[in-house]
């Protein structure tokens, strides 16, 4: 690929990752209230003026209007701005990613390879947009929508057979797992990340004597699984454990909350941010673990 167009091509996902999550702003505040993210338009919440489109543009929008409603001057959530730079540099991440490695490398970049990079690269924008709506609606209302759960891990069923139809066309070997692997993967990762989290969650309960998760979690597991595989669930199991041990203390803390009081943490975040870090670094991880343990 030629260093230009790499460029080119980095600027477009960043660009395309902040309108895609200024939309998601609108999913995340109509969403849990029962709203239809259609219609009506953007509108300030205090005036209900219509937003117009150049009031609209992520990010530059909310910097040019000081963070404030165009007619009343109310202020607007720093939130909104946060969420499009986010959205922004998740999809930039995720094309650099899979693709800075071709830069230069033309005789190496097959036809197979560049439908499987195009693919990899469409799932994880899409999961990246899912996990960000899931996350704001699980720390806003502590609840995970079936759209992002249920959504995940038909994602990851879609993909798998889509990785395997590719593969089949163009003649190439998927190796010793057979020609079916991607799909068994994914099936596999799935009934994992579903199976681990639901007994974490069933003896949970038992030991609390009360709901240790939701149900939404379990789901968001599964669409893990399916997604990045059985090596991922464990590791986003780890890692978002730890993260959300370091944010309950931090919200005890914060809160001023006496130790010992049950306080409910939604914990889909967490994992979505293990998740994260899988995305961009688990294989680095999983080989820095094992020469440690050798």
């Amino acid at each position: 690929m030629d260093q230009g167009l790499f460029y080119i091509l980095a600027g477009f996902s960043f660009g395309l990752g902040a309108c895609i999550a200024s939309f998601l702003n609108v999913v995340i505040w109509r969403v849990p209230r029962g709203e239809s993210i259609v219609s009506p338009p953007s509108h300030c919440p205090k005036c209900d003026a219509e937003i117009k489109w150049y009031q609209n543009i992520p990010i530059l929008a909310w910097l040019c209007l000081g963070g404030k409603c165009a007619k009343c001057r109310a202020p607007i959530s720093p939130r909104y701005i946060l969420i499009e730079t986010l959205g922004g540099l998740l999809f930039l991440a995720a094309f650099w990613q899979l693709f800075s490695s071709w830069v230069g490398a033309e005789a190496r970049v097959t036809g197979e390879l560049v439908l499987l990079g195009i693919a990899w690269l469409l799932v994880y924008w899409i999961w990246i947009a899912l996990m960000i709506v899931g996350s704001f609606i699980d720390f806003d209302h502590k609840l995970l929508p079936d759209f992002v759960t249920v959504g995940g891990m038909i994602l990851g069923i879609v993909h798998g057979l889509a990785r395997t139809v590719i593969v089949i066309c163009h003649g190439g070997d998927l190796g010793s797992f057979g020609t079916y692997f991607p799909l068994a993967w994914a099936l596999l990762g799935l009934g994992f990340g579903f199976g681990l989290l639901w007994l974490v969650r069933f003896v949970g309960s038992k030991a609390f004597r009360r709901e240790a998760m939701g149900m939404g979690d379990v789901f968001l597991m599964g669409g893990i699984g399916a997604l990045f595989g059985p090596v991922a669930v464990v590791v986003t199991m780890v890692l978002s454990s730890i993260l959300g041990s370091v944010g309950g203390v931090t919200m005890v803390a914060l809160t001023k909350t006496k130790f010992g009081r049950f306080i409910e943490i939604p914990y889909g975040p967490y994992l979505c941010l293990g998740c994260l870090v899988w995305m961009f670094h688990g294989p680095e991880l999983v080989n820095w673990y094992v020469n440690l343990l050798k």
